[in-house]
Protein backbone atom coordinates (compact mmCIF):
# COMPACT_ATOMS: atom_id res chain seq x y z
CA UNK A 1 0.00 0.00 0.00
CA UNK A 2 1.35 3.42 -1.02
CA UNK A 3 0.98 6.27 1.48
CA UNK A 4 2.10 9.77 0.51
CA UNK A 5 1.72 13.07 2.35
CA UNK A 6 1.72 16.41 0.52
CA UNK A 7 2.01 19.80 2.20
CA UNK A 8 -0.24 22.15 0.26
CA UNK A 9 0.00 25.21 2.52
CA UNK A 10 2.76 25.71 5.07
CA UNK A 11 1.83 29.26 6.03
CA UNK A 12 -0.65 30.89 8.38
CA UNK A 13 -3.00 33.90 8.43
CA UNK A 14 -1.07 36.59 6.58
CA UNK A 15 -0.64 36.77 2.82
CA UNK A 16 2.75 35.20 2.14
CA UNK A 17 3.63 34.60 -1.50
CA UNK A 18 5.93 31.72 -0.50
CA UNK A 19 3.42 29.89 1.65
CA UNK A 20 -0.26 29.14 1.23
CA UNK A 21 -2.66 28.91 4.12
CA UNK A 22 -3.03 25.69 6.12
CA UNK A 23 -3.84 22.68 3.94
CA UNK A 24 -2.45 19.22 3.33
CA UNK A 25 -3.40 15.95 1.65
CA UNK A 26 -2.72 12.34 2.50
CA UNK A 27 -2.98 9.85 -0.35
CA UNK A 28 -3.58 6.20 0.53
CA UNK A 29 -3.33 4.32 -2.75
CA UNK A 30 -6.06 6.07 -4.80
CA UNK A 31 -7.91 7.63 -1.85
CA UNK A 32 -7.08 11.30 -1.24
CA UNK A 33 -7.85 12.81 2.17
CA UNK A 34 -7.59 16.57 2.61
CA UNK A 35 -7.00 18.35 5.91
CA UNK A 36 -7.90 22.07 6.16
CA UNK A 37 -8.48 24.30 3.17
CA UNK A 38 -6.69 27.63 3.50
CA UNK A 39 -5.79 30.20 0.84
CA UNK A 40 -4.04 28.89 -2.30
CA UNK A 41 -5.09 25.33 -1.43
CA UNK A 42 -7.00 24.68 -4.66
CA UNK A 43 -4.25 26.30 -6.75
CA UNK A 44 -1.65 24.21 -4.96
CA UNK A 45 -3.69 21.07 -5.58
CA UNK A 46 -3.41 21.82 -9.28
CA UNK A 47 0.32 22.37 -8.94
CA UNK A 48 0.81 18.88 -7.50
CA UNK A 49 -1.49 17.29 -10.06
CA UNK A 50 -4.56 16.57 -7.93
CA UNK A 51 -8.00 17.51 -9.26
CA UNK A 52 -10.34 19.10 -6.73
CA UNK A 53 -13.26 16.98 -7.87
CA UNK A 54 -11.41 13.75 -7.02
CA UNK A 55 -11.28 14.62 -3.30
CA UNK A 56 -14.41 13.59 -1.42
CA UNK A 57 -13.12 13.60 2.18
CA UNK A 58 -12.25 16.96 3.77
CA UNK A 59 -11.34 17.27 7.45
CA UNK A 60 -11.29 20.69 9.15
CA UNK A 61 -9.25 21.10 12.33
CA UNK A 62 -11.06 24.25 13.49
CA UNK A 63 -12.91 27.25 12.13
CA UNK A 64 -10.30 30.03 12.17
CA UNK A 65 -10.57 31.62 8.75
CA UNK A 66 -7.02 30.88 7.65
CA UNK A 67 -7.81 27.16 7.81
CA UNK A 68 -11.15 27.26 5.94
CA UNK A 69 -11.21 30.31 3.66
CA UNK A 70 -10.95 28.24 0.45
CA UNK A 71 -13.76 25.83 1.35
CA UNK A 72 -16.47 27.57 -0.75
CA UNK A 73 -14.20 27.60 -3.81
CA UNK A 74 -13.24 23.97 -3.19
CA UNK A 75 -16.90 22.93 -3.10
CA UNK A 76 -18.05 25.07 -6.03
CA UNK A 77 -15.10 24.16 -8.24
CA UNK A 78 -15.58 20.45 -7.56
CA UNK A 79 -19.25 20.81 -8.48
CA UNK A 80 -18.43 22.84 -11.60
CA UNK A 81 -15.87 20.25 -12.71
CA UNK A 82 -18.27 17.34 -12.38
CA UNK A 83 -17.70 15.73 -9.01
CA UNK A 84 -18.62 12.04 -9.20
CA UNK A 85 -18.75 11.13 -5.49
CA UNK A 86 -20.53 12.76 -2.57
CA UNK A 87 -18.23 15.20 -0.76
CA UNK A 88 -18.14 14.71 3.01
CA UNK A 89 -16.78 17.49 5.22
CA UNK A 90 -15.82 16.62 8.79
CA UNK A 91 -15.12 19.20 11.44
CA UNK A 92 -15.91 20.56 14.90
CA UNK A 93 -19.18 21.96 16.12
CA UNK A 94 -20.14 24.90 13.90
CA UNK A 95 -18.96 23.29 10.65
CA UNK A 96 -22.48 22.67 9.36
CA UNK A 97 -23.46 26.30 9.91
CA UNK A 98 -20.29 27.50 8.19
CA UNK A 99 -20.80 25.28 5.15
CA UNK A 100 -24.52 26.04 4.88
CA UNK A 101 -23.99 29.80 5.02
CA UNK A 102 -20.87 30.07 2.88
CA UNK A 103 -21.80 28.15 -0.27
CA UNK A 104 -25.37 28.59 -1.50
CA UNK A 105 -26.41 32.00 -0.07
CA UNK A 106 -23.45 34.14 -1.32
CA UNK A 107 -23.43 32.46 -4.73
CA UNK A 108 -27.18 32.28 -5.30
CA UNK A 109 -27.06 34.10 -8.65
CA UNK A 110 -24.14 32.06 -9.94
CA UNK A 111 -25.73 28.76 -8.92
CA UNK A 112 -29.08 29.75 -10.39
CA UNK A 113 -27.59 30.48 -13.80
CA UNK A 114 -25.69 27.19 -13.91
CA UNK A 115 -28.71 25.17 -12.83
CA UNK A 116 -30.72 27.10 -15.42
CA UNK A 117 -28.36 25.84 -18.10
CA UNK A 118 -29.16 22.30 -17.05
CA UNK A 119 -26.25 21.59 -14.74
CA UNK A 120 -26.77 18.68 -12.37
CA UNK A 121 -26.99 19.93 -8.75
CA UNK A 122 -25.14 16.84 -7.50
CA UNK A 123 -21.93 17.85 -5.76
CA UNK A 124 -23.16 21.26 -4.71
CA UNK A 125 -24.29 20.30 -1.22
CA UNK A 126 -21.67 18.46 0.86
CA UNK A 127 -22.61 16.06 3.59
CA UNK A 128 -21.36 17.62 6.83
CA UNK A 129 -20.36 15.54 9.83
CA UNK A 130 -19.72 17.42 13.06
CA UNK A 131 -17.37 15.61 15.43
CA UNK A 132 -18.37 16.06 19.04
CA UNK A 133 -16.36 13.38 20.81
CA UNK A 134 -12.74 12.30 20.86
CA UNK A 135 -11.60 8.97 19.47
CA UNK A 136 -12.03 7.07 16.24
CA UNK A 137 -14.89 8.54 14.24
CA UNK A 138 -14.36 7.27 10.70
CA UNK A 139 -13.08 4.09 9.09
CA UNK A 140 -13.22 2.73 5.59
CA UNK A 141 -11.11 0.59 3.30
CA UNK A 142 -7.73 0.11 5.00
CA UNK A 143 -7.57 3.19 7.23
CA UNK A 144 -9.21 4.80 10.24
CA UNK A 145 -9.23 8.38 11.51
CA UNK A 146 -9.35 9.56 15.11
CA UNK A 147 -9.73 13.05 16.55
CA UNK A 148 -8.42 14.65 19.73
CA UNK A 149 -9.49 17.99 21.17
CA UNK A 150 -6.55 20.34 21.74
CA UNK A 151 -6.39 23.63 23.63
CA UNK A 152 -6.51 26.61 21.26
CA UNK A 153 -8.03 30.10 21.37
CA UNK A 154 -9.92 29.71 24.61
CA UNK A 155 -12.88 27.40 24.17
CA UNK A 156 -12.74 27.15 20.36
CA UNK A 157 -13.23 23.48 19.44
CA UNK A 158 -10.02 22.41 17.72
CA UNK A 159 -8.85 18.99 16.59
CA UNK A 160 -5.70 17.11 15.87
CA UNK A 161 -6.33 14.19 13.53
CA UNK A 162 -4.63 10.80 13.45
CA UNK A 163 -4.74 8.47 10.47
CA UNK A 164 -3.90 4.82 11.08
CA UNK A 165 -3.17 2.64 8.05
CA UNK A 166 -2.26 -0.83 9.23
CA UNK A 167 0.83 -0.37 11.37
CA UNK A 168 1.56 3.10 9.98
CA UNK A 169 0.44 6.28 11.71
CA UNK A 170 0.25 9.91 10.57
CA UNK A 171 -0.77 12.74 12.91
CA UNK A 172 -1.83 16.14 11.56
CA UNK A 173 -2.39 19.06 13.91
CA UNK A 174 -4.28 22.26 13.31
CA UNK A 175 -3.23 24.86 15.86
CA UNK A 176 -2.94 24.42 19.59
CA UNK A 177 -0.85 23.48 22.56
CA UNK A 178 0.94 20.22 23.36
CA UNK A 179 -0.39 18.16 26.26
CA UNK A 180 0.07 14.74 27.76
CA UNK A 181 -3.05 13.54 25.98
CA UNK A 182 -1.68 14.78 22.66
CA UNK A 183 1.63 13.07 23.37
CA UNK A 184 -0.16 9.76 23.86
CA UNK A 185 -2.26 10.42 20.75
CA UNK A 186 0.97 10.76 18.74
CA UNK A 187 2.56 7.64 20.21
CA UNK A 188 4.84 5.88 17.67
CA UNK A 189 3.70 8.07 14.77
CA UNK A 190 5.64 7.62 11.54
CA UNK A 191 5.01 11.29 10.72
CA UNK A 192 3.81 14.15 12.93
CA UNK A 193 2.83 17.25 10.96
CA UNK A 194 2.68 20.01 13.53
CA UNK A 195 2.26 23.73 13.71
CA UNK A 196 5.31 25.57 15.01
CA UNK A 197 4.24 29.17 14.84
CA UNK A 198 7.25 30.85 16.38
CA UNK A 199 9.90 30.97 19.06
CA UNK A 200 8.87 31.69 22.66
CA UNK A 201 10.42 35.16 22.42
CA UNK A 202 8.41 35.95 19.29
CA UNK A 203 5.10 34.55 20.54
CA UNK A 204 5.43 36.34 23.89
CA UNK A 205 4.93 39.65 22.06
CA UNK A 206 1.33 38.85 21.13
CA UNK A 207 -1.83 38.01 23.13
CA UNK A 208 -2.53 35.07 20.81
CA UNK A 209 1.01 33.73 21.21
CA UNK A 210 -0.09 31.52 24.09
CA UNK A 211 -2.34 29.60 21.68
CA UNK A 212 0.56 28.06 19.76
CA UNK A 213 3.35 25.49 19.81
CA UNK A 214 7.03 26.37 20.13
CA UNK A 215 10.10 24.38 19.01
CA UNK A 216 11.00 23.29 22.54
CA UNK A 217 7.54 22.02 23.47
CA UNK A 218 7.19 20.24 20.13
CA UNK A 219 10.57 18.55 20.52
CA UNK A 220 9.69 17.38 24.02
CA UNK A 221 6.36 15.93 22.91
CA UNK A 222 7.78 14.21 19.81
CA UNK A 223 10.61 12.67 21.82
CA UNK A 224 8.37 11.33 24.57
CA UNK A 225 5.89 9.96 22.02
CA UNK A 226 8.56 8.16 20.01
CA UNK A 227 7.64 9.97 16.79
CA UNK A 228 9.87 8.97 13.87
CA UNK A 229 9.65 12.17 11.79
CA UNK A 230 8.33 15.67 12.42
CA UNK A 231 7.27 18.17 9.77
CA UNK A 232 6.73 21.75 10.92
CA UNK A 233 4.33 24.30 9.41
CA UNK A 234 2.23 27.43 10.15
CA UNK A 235 5.18 29.83 10.30
CA UNK A 236 3.56 32.94 11.73
CA UNK A 237 7.01 34.23 12.68
CA UNK A 238 8.02 34.37 9.01
CA UNK A 239 4.78 36.09 8.01
CA UNK A 240 5.18 38.90 10.50
CA UNK A 241 8.95 39.42 10.63
CA UNK A 242 9.82 38.54 7.04
CA UNK A 243 12.73 36.47 8.38
CA UNK A 244 13.20 33.66 5.85
CA UNK A 245 15.67 31.88 8.15
CA UNK A 246 13.18 31.52 11.02
CA UNK A 247 11.85 28.11 9.99
CA UNK A 248 15.34 26.64 9.72
CA UNK A 249 16.32 28.07 13.11
CA UNK A 250 13.22 26.52 14.70
CA UNK A 251 14.01 23.17 13.05
CA UNK A 252 17.53 23.37 14.46
CA UNK A 253 16.13 24.10 17.93
CA UNK A 254 13.88 21.03 17.70
CA UNK A 255 16.83 18.87 16.68
CA UNK A 256 18.73 19.86 19.81
CA UNK A 257 16.45 17.67 21.93
CA UNK A 258 14.73 15.40 19.40
CA UNK A 259 16.65 12.63 17.64
CA UNK A 260 14.25 12.02 14.74
CA UNK A 261 14.20 13.71 11.36
CA UNK A 262 12.87 17.28 11.29
CA UNK A 263 11.38 18.45 7.98
CA UNK A 264 10.59 22.08 7.20
CA UNK A 265 7.20 22.20 5.52
CA UNK A 266 7.16 23.85 2.10
CA UNK A 267 4.23 24.20 -0.29
CA UNK A 268 4.23 21.20 -2.62
CA UNK A 269 6.60 19.12 -0.50
CA UNK A 270 5.79 15.41 -0.72
CA UNK A 271 6.84 12.71 1.75
CA UNK A 272 6.33 8.97 1.45
CA UNK A 273 5.41 6.89 4.47
CA UNK A 274 7.32 3.59 4.09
Amino acid sequence: MNINFTMLGSGAVRNNQRRGGPAQVLKIDNRVLMFDCGRYSCTNLARVGIKVETIDRLFLTHLHFDHIINVPYFVLLGWNNGRKNQLRIFGPEGTEQFVTRSIRPPFEQDISTRLGHGKDPFGLDPEVVEIREEGEFFAEEAYSISALFVKHAGDMPTFTYRVDVGDRRIVITGDGLPSQKLTEFCRDADLLVSECSGTPEFLAQYPWGAWHTTPKTLASMASEAGVKRVMIKHFVIEDITGDLTAAQRMADQISQSYDGEVIIGEDGLQVSIP
